[in-house]
């Protein structure tokens, strides 16, 4: 936790439990225990139809913790899609699971580790990767581009980490690479998607920067205390900003796919905290231009 949160993750400890988030998490567990053994047997035994089952369950619980998704720009697409969005809590989980249809997340794969997390990704059909060993970076490439040769779209957060909500890190270009292992068995180019996610209000007030902490899972605030302070804040409203897509072949290189959605991306965010996506357009927006340039230059 850096020194900027600190004070905000002792505010967190000395909460405790409230009745409201101990109410939601027993809806959760409650609606949980047959819904989850029945996508079990989805995953193990059809691998074709494990996904609806997954975006009710994703969707369930985002509504039972008070989460309402507001999405802008949907783009429809009859193949594998390759999304690529900024990656600022946990609760991303629950709004893109819910949300983008036939879609496995990419995760670190300490993840795996979790207890019921990990086993929550693994219904999810994640595919873990181990960042540390670049000796297994080729093979796990190959999975990934397997998956898409199945029809499975993909979610990556390419920041690499979680951040604060207020900003974009910078995108590494190494998992773009699936896209030309893709390319190579697909008729046609895979379509790359980047998704602008931002948490916008929180209980019928816009969520002001102070109050991020309270999303956004960051540093090392533990899992089980982020979880209980999230489902205690009643209403929060995510936003997903879907950006136009985009193929290798019209990026040039997967570093220039990476930097067009790092771009565009950023712009979405801009506009998330001016609040656009409620009042309309302000003002003139500098990374969706940037973006535009960086395309039309190839």
């Amino acid at each position: 936790m850096t020194v900027e949160y600190a004070g905000i993750k002792s505010t967190v400890k000395a909460e405790g439990w409230s009745a409201l988030a101990a109410i939601r998490l027993a809806a959760i567990l409650a609606m949980s225990v047959p819904v989850l053994s029945a996508q079990f047997l989805l995953v193990k035994f059809s691998k074709n139809r494990w996904w609806p089952l997954a975006g009710f369950w994703h969707r369930t619980a985002g509504k039972i913790v008070g989460l309402r998704v507001v999405e802008t720009n949907q783009s429809k697409h009859s193949g594998p899609v390759l999304y690529v969005a900024n990656h600022i809590s946990w609760v991303d989980i629950l709004v893109l699971g819910g949300a983008l249809k036939n879609a496995s997340f990419v995760a670190k794969s300490e993840i795996a580790g979790w207890g019921l997390f990990g086993t929550l990704c693994a219904l999810q059909r994640t595919l873990f990767i181990n960042r540390a060993r670049r000796s297994d970076s080729a093979k796990q490439r190959d999975e990934l581009a397997a998956r898409i040769h199945e029809g499975d779209s993909l979610v990556l957060f390419p920041e690499g980490t979680s951040t604060d909500g207020m900003r974009v890190a910078p995108f590494k270009s190494a998992l773009f690479s699936v896209a030309e292992l893709a390319d190579r068995g697909l008729e046609q180019s895979l379509v790359i998607q980047p998704i602008t996610i931002a948490y916008t209000q929180i209980n019928g007030m816009p969520l002001v920067r102070s109050q991020k902490p309270w999303v956004a899972w960051i540093g090392d605030m533990e899992l089980l205390t982020h979880l209980r302070q999230f489902i205690g804040r009643a209403r929060v409203v995510a936003t997903i900003e879907y950006h136009d897509p985009i193929t290798l072949e019209e990026a040039g290189s997967r570093k220039q796919a990476a930097s067009y959605s790092e771009a565009v991306v950023r712009g979405g965010l801009e506009r998330a905290h001016r609040g656009e996506h409620v009042m309309g357009p302000r003002g003139h927006d500098i990374s969706t231009d940037e973006a535009s340039d960086q395309t039309n230059a190839k």
